[in-house]
């Protein structure tokens, strides 16, 4: 029997918008792939090392859609060793948000509106104005179109000015802003379409993990597709329960330690020490997922069934609107807060949970002594102890092995750089990289929400825009470590 060496996925998820099946993805892969020679395998004279082969493949979930792959990339530095191949997968989702009417906008428009200044974030403030302003603006020549006075050429005018407003929205604004509408609102009519998108999204990634062909997932999502991302590593990871049990002597048990360490290490880190702090939280991170698999880090551990493993190893967010949660998935900062307490909305670094008494007297009941690192960092674990010395990671904890990467671009007067994104370690935790496009090559000229994988861009870096080399350490196709890249 042939032993086939397991690939890379990495995982697409589109964005807002009347998408095109496959155009986000292709136009991905040649700025991560195709026109980065930094990742391939050195290949013989007669063969081409960027290469790639769109194939069908079930696992794409469409008939429209199809699994691209990749020659061999590189596992040395010198690039004439192989490492594992890279299939690339678009998570397609746009045909189920199709038909969203400009009052069910205006409903969720409303509930960003009708709220006290006072419950605005403070850096959403200028836009919560400029959005109320542009409301009244509407509501006045809609209303001046009905009604006879002035009359004459004025009315003729406000009954154009109306017209063209309905058409932008109908045509323009719907297609957007609608799907944002239907996704991040709970409202009865949006519950079929979110279920929908989720379960299309959970079958993707259950079926990569299914078919033993992969060693590492990779997620790479843009705009709303930051949220979908967000929720399907959120809820894969509380559905995969035989992948987070850990016995006490397996080495993942004691890579699950260094991490609760190196968390709480980046807990305490002070402003001059937290880079350094954040890239041993990362490592940590990453040599922990790594056991999750089968063979673990170093291929020769714990073998484990398909069901047993945990694949996804980075999330990557680009122009995420995940930084405005406040107001996108709740109410306001206090409301968001309480729900990351309450474990509803996983953080990076995860929330600890202290061992209390119910707890403590199961694992001092086991037989023989209790070594000292069982019972991990006294400031609270990402894990529970079973029985039979047998722990599990909480349910909200999915961050404690998926590294999250941030890509954004500040604006400036709206139509330079990116009014959508923003940096989200400050609302998810310090554990998240992120990546100011602004820092990097200046101000963008302009409108930049779907520049992200543009070949190319302002700020070159030796011929290759910042964007894109900002882009290429995040997804990381080779696997690096965190100090590698960004030491």
């Amino acid at each position: 029997m042939i032993s086939r060496r397991k690939k890379v996925a990495v995982v697409i998820i589109h964005g807002m918008g009347e998408q095109v099946p496959m155009d986000t993805l292709q136009g991905f892969v040649e700025a991560a792939w195709v026109d980065d020679p930094g990742v391939h395998w050195r290949a013989p004279p007669d063969e081409r090392a960027e290469d790639i082969w769109i194939k069908p493949d079930p696992v794409a979930g469409s008939l429209e859609l199809r699994r691209i792959t990749t020659r061999w990339t590189k596992a040395g530095a010198d690039g004439t060793d192989k490492g594992p191949r890279v299939d690339f997968f678009e998570f397609y989702w746009a045909d189920l948000t199709e038909g969203t009417t400009v009052q069910e906008i205006w409903d969720w428009l409303r509930t960003l509106l009708v709220r006290r200044p006072s419950r605005v974030p403070k850096g959403l403030l200028g836009t919560w104005l400029l959005l109320w302003a542009a409301t009244i603006i509407v509501a006045a020549l809609s209303l001046l179109a009905i009604l006879p006075w002035p009359g004459g050429w004025w009315h003729v005018i406000f009954a154009a000015a109306a017209a063209v407003i309905g058409y932008v929205l109908h045509n323009l604004v719907s297609p957007y802003l609608g799907d944002v509408a239907r996704y991040v609102r709970a409202d009865p009519r949006n519950i079929a379409i979110r279920r929908a998108i989720r379960e299309r999204g959970l079958k993707l990634l259950d079926d990569l993990h299914a078919g033993g062909t992969y060693e590492r997932i990779v997620i790479v999502a843009h705009s709303l597709g930051t949220i979908i991302a967000y929720d399907l590593v959120s809820f894969l990871w509380a559905t995969r329960e035989p992948a987070l049990r850990i016995g006490e002597e397996k080495p993942a048990f004691q890579k699950l330690r260094a991490v609760e360490q190196a968390a709480h290490e980046l807990a305490g880190a002070t402003e001059a020490d937290k880079a350094e702090k954040r890239i041993a939280y990362r490592d940590a991170q990453r040599s922990f997922r790594m056991e999750l698999r089968s063979g673990g880090e170093d291929g020769n551990s714990q073998a484990r069934r398909p069901d047993q493993e945990w694949l996804i190893s980075d999330l990557v967010t680009l122009g995420s609107p995940l930084t405005h949660a406040a107001v996108l998935l709740a109410r306001d900062d206090a409301e968001l807060e309480d729900k990351k307490l309450r474990w509803l909305f996983p953080t990076d670094w995860p929330q600890f949970q202290k061992i209390e008494t119910e707890q403590r007297q199961k694992i001092e009941a086991r037989e023989g002594p209790v070594p000292a690192e069982v019972s991990g960092p006294a400031g609270g674990l990402f894990s529970y102890y079973l029985s039979d010395k047998t722990w599990s990671m909480h349910h909200s904890a999915p961050f404690a092995a998926v590294r999250w990467t941030n890509i954004y671009d500040p604006h400036s007067l709206i139509f330079r750089g990116d009014i959508i994104s923003g940096p989200v370690a400050p609302v998810f935790g310090d554990g998240i990289r992120d990546i100011d496009l602004k820092a990097l090559r200046g101000q963008s000229s302009a409108f930049s929400h779907t520049r992200y994988w543009m070949l190319t861009g302002e700020g070159q870096v030796g011929g290759t825009p910042a964007h894109i080399k900002a882009l290429r350490q995040a997804v990381n196709l080779l696997d690096r470590p965190d100090r590698e890249i960004w030491s």
